[in-house]
C-alpha cells in the first residue's frame, strides 16, 4: 500500500502542470531594465560637396513593476481563436439572456411604478411575482444563458505593470558639411563650411506636472507572462519626453550664423517597443539583444542596439 501511495506521489508531481510556478504573488515585484545606443558615422562626397558625420546616443532606463493577480485573457498578446470563439459565445448568450428577461424586467418596472417608494409595497409584491413565476421555462434558460457567460476558465495570464521609471541619457554627434553653393564663391576653394555639434545628457526628466514616486504614471511598461503558450512579453521602458540638446554651429556661409541653440529629439524613435521571447523557467529572468539598421533622411544610416533584462523576485 505504501509503495502504490508513493508511485501516486511520484506520477502526480511528473504529470502537474507547471502553469502555477510562473505565477508570482499578487503585488511581487520586478525590474524591468533597457539599453538603447544608437551610433551612425560614415562620409558622403562628390566633386562639389561633402557631408561627414559622426552620430551617438544612448539612454538607459530602467522601471519597477509589480504583479498583479492572475487573469484569463492576454493584454498585451492577439485572442487565440479558440478564445475569440468563446468571447463570441458568451456575449451571444448574454444578449439571449435580456431578451429572455425582457419581460421580466418590465414587469419589475410595472411593480416599481405601483408601489413608489413604499419598500414593503415592493417586497411584497416582488416576492408574489416570485411565487408566481414558478418554474417559468424562460426564467430558467435565461439563468442557463447567464451561468455561461459566468463561466470562466482557468488563469492562465499575469501582467507585471509600473510603478516608476527613471534612467540616464547622452548625446554625441557630429557633423562637418562642404558646399559649393555660388553665394560661397568668394571663399577659400570656393567652398562654404559648416561644423554641427550636438551635445546633451543627464536624467531623463518626467513630463512636466509627472511627480516621482509610486503614484505616478510611469510610463507604458508590461510584462505578460503566458503560462500555457510559455512566453514572455515586455513593453520596454522608454523616455517620457523628447531629449534635450546643445547645438553649437560654426560656419563661413554668408546665408547661415554660428551661435548656438537648444533643441530635443525623440530616441528611440519606435516607442513604446515590444519583445516577446520564450518563457524560460518562471519567467523572472529574462534577457536580450536586438540589433537593427536605419537608414537616413540623406542616407546616413545607422544601427540601433536594444538590450533589455527582466527580473523577479
Amino acid at each position: 500500500m505504501k509503495c502504490t501511495a508513493l508511485l501516486a506521489a511520484a506520477l502526480a508531481a511528473v504529470t502537474a502542470p507547471a502553469e502555477a510556478d510562473v505565477f508570482a504573488a499578487k503585488g511581487a515585484k520586478g525590474t524591468l531594465s533597457v539599453e538603447y545606443v544608437y551610433e551612425s558615422s560614415g562620409k558622403k562626397a562628390d566633386k562639389n560637396d561633402s557631408h561627414e558625420w559622426r552620430v551617438k546616443r544612448s539612454a538607459t532606463l530602467s522601471a519597477d513593476l509589480v504583479a498583479q493577480a492572475p487573469q484569463t485573457l492576454p493584454a498585451l498578446t492577439e485572442l487565440e481563436a479558440s478564445q475569440k470563439a468563446d468571447l463570441k459565445n458568451k456575449q451571444e448568450k448574454a444578449e439571449s439572456a435580456q431578451k429572455k428577461m425582457a419581460p421580466l424586467t418590465a414587469d419589475m418596472e410595472k411593480i416599481m411604478a405601483r408601489c413608489g417608494e413604499n419598500e414593503a409595497c415592493i417586497e411584497r409584491e416582488v416576492a408574489a411575482y416570485g411565487l408566481a413565476m414558478g418554474n417559468n421555462p424562460a426564467v430558467e434558460s435565461a439563468r442557463k444563458d447567464v451561468a455561461e457567460v459566468s463561466k470562466q476558465g482557468p488563469p492562465r495570464y499575469q501582467m507585471w505593470t509600473a510603478t516608476l521609471q527613471k534612467g540616464t541619457f547622452s548625446i554625441e554627434e557630429s557633423a562637418h558639411i562642404v558646399d559649393a553653393d555660388p553665394i560661397c564663391a568668394s571663399l577659400p576653394g570656393a567652398r562654404g563650411t559648416r561644423d554641427e555639434t550636438r551635445k546633451g545628457g543627464g536624467d531623463i526628466s518626467l513630463p512636466p506636472g509627472m511627480k516621482p514616486d509610486p503614484a505616478a504614471v510611469a510610463g507604458p511598461s508590461e510584462i505578460e507572462i503566458d503560462s500555457t503558450g510559455k512566453t514572455t512579453t515586455a513593453v520596454l521602458p522608454v523616455p517620457l519626453i523628447p531629449l534635450p540638446y546643445v547645438q553649437t554651429v560654426k560656419t563661413d556661409d554668408p546665408e547661415e550664423k554660428s551661435g548656438t541653440s537648444r533643441g530635443s529629439l525623440r530616441f528611440p524613435s519606435v516607442m513604446p517597443r515590444t519583445i516577446r521571447v520564450a518563457l524560460k523557467g518562471a519567467g523572472r529572468d529574462e534577457s536580450g539583444t536586438e540589433v537593427m539598421k536605419t537608414q537616413g533622411a540623406a542616407g546616413e544610416g545607422g544601427t540601433l542596439t536594444v538590450r533589455w533584462k527582466w527580473t523577479a523576485k
